[in-house]
């Protein structure tokens, strides 16, 4: 398996880590719960707006691109959150833990 393809199975498996634990702490945040709530709430005011069709498309467009960004940094952040630990364990138990070879792992470099 080349390291593209190990990269990608290492972000789906993340993916899907984040997705359930995320969600349980998201869950019990009244403060997101909140917001997200807000967001319910412009959402609707935004489907009653009397907006053109190119308006509409032009507005659903950037919204797809935020969400899809959103996306990818919210995985990205998990994945350096998982490197983080990683890091910290190698600090407190260094003859257990090659941090080098998790980071070249779990890295995104272009080839």
């Amino acid at each position: 398996m080349c390291d593209k393809e190990f990269k990608e199975l290492v972000k789906i498996a993340v993916e899907k880590l984040k997705d359930e634990s995320v969600l349980k702490l998201l869950q019990a945040d009244a403060s997101y719960q909140k917001d997200s709530k807000d967001e319910g709430y412009a959402e609707d005011a935004f489907n009653q707006l009397d907006l053109t069709e190119e308006q509409r498309e032009v507005c659903q467009r950037l919204i797809d691109c935020r969400e899809k960004q959103d996306f990818e940094y919210g995985t990205h952040a998990y994945i350096a959150g998982l490197m983080d630990a990683f890091h910290i364990m190698a600090v407190l138990f260094p003859e257990k833990w090659d941090t080098e070879r998790i980071r070249k792992a779990l890295s995104y470099k272009s080839r």
